[in-house]
């Protein structure tokens, strides 16, 4: 009558031996657009409008629970500041997961999003990268200098997912997150990732479900993540 309980036990036993996968996630972009806010936001679920410029990189560890799996997202926010793009490369190795962050009231930051960052990743990225164009401070609509149907343009031409977030609110920010990982463990993606590892000895756009909403109680929210 004990043998049932001590095959729940190996059964348990071998289920905490299980080891987890790491997923690096690599945030770029302009200084100011609030990659340390998302990054924060993301993690322990607060906002603090005082967070300085991130010298160099910051780093993070979140445990994700998605489709039947545990992942762990090795988060890494680096610095926007022009003296530190060079290091970008450092960051880039490994990365499977990259948000290119602009915010939707800085017209400067989405210019640079394209002619600066996504041209350094492409240089010293990985071939196979789920990648994700991320318009920030979604709760500024009434000052956006970026128009969303560019920014969802360019997303496209990249192979990138597109949808905007606030890190102030909260907006969005666990689907932007959930999506990204969604993709790279997409078995189709996952394929290629081992190709890629396996070469080197060690996409498609997604269009996701949106909602509408009033701000100010006049002006309606464009489409987003969720």
């Amino acid at each position: 009558m004990n043998e049932p309980e001590e095959d729940e036990e190996e059964v348990k036993e071998e289920h905490q031996n299980k080891k987890v996968e790491s997923i690096k996630v690599v945030l770029v972009g302009n200084s100011g657009v609030g990659k340390t806010c998302i990054s924060q936001r993301y993690i322990s679920n607060s906002y603090s409008s005082q967070e300085g410029s991130t010298v160099g990189a910051s780093y993070f560890q979140k445990q994700l629970h998605i489709n039947g799996k545990t992942v762990q997202l090795d988060i890494w926010d680096t610095a926007g500041q022009e003296r530190y793009r060079s290091m970008g490369k450092m960051f880039y190795k490994d990365a499977y997961i990259v948000l290119l962050i602009y915010d939707i009231t800085d017209k400067r930051s989405f210019k640079d999003l394209k002619n600066v960052w996504f041209d350094e990743l492409k240089k010293s990225g990985e071939k196979h990268t789920v990648l994700a164009v991320v318009g920030n401070k979604s709760d500024r609509y009434s000052e956006e200098e970026v128009d969303e149907d560019d920014a969802r343009k360019y997303a496209d031409e990249i192979g990138a997912i597109y949808g905007l977030v606030s890190a102030k609110t909260g907006d969005c920010i666990n689907e932007l997150f959930e999506n990204v990982v969604k993709k790279y463990l997409d078995p189709d993606f996952v394929t290629q990732i081992n190709i890629e590892r396996k070469s080197q000895g060690k996409e498609d756009s997604i269009q996701l479900s949106k909602k509408k909403n009033n701000i100010n109680n006049k002006k309606k929210k464009k489409k987003r993540w969720c």
